[in-house]
């Protein structure tokens, strides 16, 4: 342990990066070992390969369970591409991808933090460091563990949303991170509403880490 604090006092973000690297290679690892199902990105490829061979989305049954399509069109058009790989590429892609949409995560939701006035403490190295030390913990969590497991697209939406609520107000993309994510799933087009009604700041109010 001691070690460690010298490595991140003296390297912090090589020293953290391999915190994370090393915590994210463990939930793999646990995972694969667990043998997970990764059910929902099943349910997702079948969405996709309905689209694709022009089948009837809402008739359609996955997997064992026979787990019907929830989503909306667009979803299943945007999961067309999981059927140009095989299931053991998929798994592995959309495991990687979640992971780097874990650390995307932390990092928009600490901008957001910034909303509120800069940390002096976190400038420089240390945000980057303090980003994939906070990836390192938050992976095994459950809500993570959970979306990992079964292959979901939370961590997808949740960086949308978080995206569109980091730019400043104004911005000429805002709200295409809501739209986007509402037309994947409908529950984030309830920060619309939220969005909507943020007051606007003038720039010289904002931080400058939001400032585009």
């Amino acid at each position: 342990a001691g070690r460690v604090r010298a490595a991140l006092r003296r390297r912090p973000v090589p020293a953290a990066a391999a915190l994370c690297l090393l915590s994210f290679a463990g939930l793999w690892a646990a995972q694969r070992a667990a043998e997970v199902s990764m059910i929902d990105l099943m349910v997702y490829r079948a969405e996709g390969w309905t689209v694709r061979t022009g089948g009837d989305l809402y008739a359609m049954r996955a997997t064992h369970a026979e787990l019907p399509a929830t989503y909306p069109p667009f979803a299943a058009l945007l999961f067309v591409p999981l059927t140009w790989v095989g299931t053991g590429t998929m798994r592995t892609v959309a495991t990687a991808g979640n992971l780097a949409l874990l650390v995307a995560l932390v990092h928009l939701s600490l901008r957001l933090l910034d909303r509120a006035g800069p940390s002096g403490e976190l400038r420089g190295p240390a945000r980057p460091a303090a980003v994939l030390l906070v990836s390192a913990l938050a992976v095994w969590c459950e809500p993570v563990w959970t979306t990992l497991r079964y292959g979901q697209v939370n961590l997808l939406l949740a960086v949308l949303v978080l995206w569109d609520l980091t730019r400043r107000p104004g911005h000429r993309w805002a709200g295409a991170g809501i739209g986007l994510a509402a037309g994947i799933k409908l529950t984030p087009g309830l920060f619309a509403l939220f969005l909507a009604r943020r007051t606007p700041l003038s720039t010289a109010q904002e931080p400058r880490a939001l400032r585009d």
